[in-house]
């Protein structure tokens, strides 16, 4: 800025700032040179206002993480600090609405145990739920109706199963012998005395509902662990080496009650015998396979098997 030393007034007056009409007072007046000409400001004793731009030279330094006092406009023009902690930006607090749920500056899903719940009975066909499209890379919504047709038509529901095999060739004494079993290959229980291809096999759960648990052999029962309808196949392989007859029973040891029975007679050679029932099972309830001959010379092989499929509940109703 240039100096006015030894400058004649008559020649510098119009640089000069000066107030419109009067001294400076409480009301605004106009800053203007010393021609006339209005300036962008405005002064009172209390207010500095500017009637264009405010402009700021230069870059402003970075606010800390910690400040939260921003600058705003009111609804008269007048700057005002906001504290963003207390007050966001449109509201004084942040509101979740359910399922959101808001703590502090944290926004989240609701748990989902805090909801309130839908039924089997009380769900209708147009209730909808929240899923991903994947396709489109978008939230979107299917309704019960779409969702259980989708169901229906799409996924096949797998029936657990436990398929039970002999290790070993075992055989067929005169006096009762409960049936022991082959390991699971692979199951933390197992002693690793038996292959993936000696095997007993489980599908689905069935490891969870039927188990193979030990009486007077290891592994000569079957314990069911969930309450529904099963079928049970059972196909016994045999050799004679002489003429005899031989039972073979599915044996509830509650009792115990023989659920299944099959009686043969054997000559020389080899015989399957293959029969089947569908039964309901309690959960806690054990099963053995027991057989016994009118003499020796009958062996079972390990084409035997004992086949139990968990169909489902059953209702009692009926």
């Amino acid at each position: 800025m240039g100096s006015l030393s030894g400058s004649k007034i008559k020649d510098t007056y119009s640089l000069l700032l000066k107030l419109e009409s009067s001294a400076v007072s409480s009301s605004e007046q106009v800053v203007e040179d010393g021609a006339g000409n209005n300036t962008a400001l405005k002064l009172s004793t209390d207010t500095v206002e500017t009637t264009g731009d405010l402009k700021i030279s230069g870059t402003p330094a970075t606010a800390a993480t910690s400040d939260v006092t921003a600058l705003m406009l009111s609804s008269t023009g007048v700057v005002v600090t906001r504290n963003l902690s207390t007050s966001p930006i449109g509201t004084t607090s942040v509101t979740a609405v359910s399922p959101l749920s808001a703590t502090g500056s944290t926004i989240e899903i609701e748990d989902a145990g805090n909801l309130n719940q839908l039924t089997s009975s009380t769900t209708a066909n147009n209730d909808k739920f929240l899923i991903w499209d994947e396709s489109a890379s978008e939230y979107k919504y299917i309704d019960s109706t779409n969702l259980s047709g989708y169901m229906s038509s799409t996924i096949v529901p797998v029936n657990t199963m436990f398929v039970a095999r002999l290790q070993a060739a075992t055989n067929v004494p005169t006096t009762a012998l409960k049936v022991p079993f082959a390991e699971i290959y692979g199951d933390g229980t197992a002693t690793g005395s038996t292959t993936a291809a000696t095997s007993c096999v489980t599908f689905g759960a069935a490891s969870s509902e039927i188990q193979l648990v030990s009486f007077t052999n290891p592994r000569d029962g079957f314990q069911i662990n969930s309450e529904g309808l099963y079928n049970v196949d059972i196909s016994i392989e045999l050799t004679s080496t002489a003429n005899i007859d031989v039972t073979i029973s599915f044996v509830k040891t509650s009792g115990p009650t023989t659920e299944i029975a099959s009686y043969r007679t054997v000559k020389s050679g080899t015989y399957t015998a293959s029969f089947s029932k569908v039964m309901e099972m309690q959960g806690g309830e054990t099963y053995t396979l027991d057989v016994v001959a009118t003499g020796a010379g009958a062996q079972l092989t390990t084409n035997s098997t004992v086949t139990i499929t968990n169909l489902g509940s059953y209702n009692t109703s009926f």
